[in-house]
């Protein structure tokens, strides 16, 4: 009996789509705060009833029909306090951590997530205080060693150069629009 490699290879892939169907990473992004990790899976269309979501104090889970996510957390985790929100486009965790702390260096133990990116509309660094809105007042009292201290202002007109001959168009401009005034009244 003699079979090819290539068909012997597409036999496989067939018998492989029947049996298994091929889960992918979700993109996904973070944030966290001294006492929570914010988790954002986009996964769209989600059927709340076909996911399986499990959190304990040191993983995470999250498996449906098209998508599968499974890491280690960095720290500990209260998995009771923790919550889930399905949106129309994406799925949103609250993680509470066990104890309130230094900020991780990662979400994950072990190799990297390539899927997974720092949520930058949600991060708040760690030496921020309670307060979401950042405090400007005092950032006009910065001495930047007096750098600059001598420029110009740049309203100043005194050190405008003229270009050559652009006067001189827009005065015969005038002129001409004057003199075609002018003529119209003089009909």
């Amino acid at each position: 009996l003699r079979i090819s490699l290539h068909q012997v290879i597409e036999n496989l892939q067939c018998c492989n789509r029947t049996r298994f169907k091929m889960t992918k990473l979700p993109d996904c992004k973070w944030a966290q705060r001294k006492d929570k990790i914010m988790l954002t899976l986009n996964v769209p269309n989600l059927d709340a009833s076909k996911t399986t979501v499990n959190i304990t104090e040191t993983a995470f889970s999250f498996k449906t029909e098209e998508y599968e996510l499974n890491f280690d957390f960095f720290g500990a985790v209260n998995p009771e306090s923790s919550k889930w929100n399905v949106g129309a486009r994406d799925v949103q965790f609250v993680i509470m951590r066990k104890e309130e702390g230094e900020y991780w260096d990662k979400l994950q133990k072990g190799a990297k997530i390539h899927t997974l990116r720092a949520d930058w509309d949600k991060w708040k660094d760690e030496d921020e205080g309670a307060n979401d809105d950042m405090d400007m007042a005092g950032f006009d009292n910065f001495d930047f060693g007096g750098g600059g201290g001598d420029m110009p202002d740049s309203d100043d007109e005194d050190d405008d150069e003229a270009i050559p001959g652009l006067e001189e168009e827009e005065d015969k401009k005038e002129k001409k629009e004057e003199e075609g005034k002018t003529e119209g009244t003089a009909e």
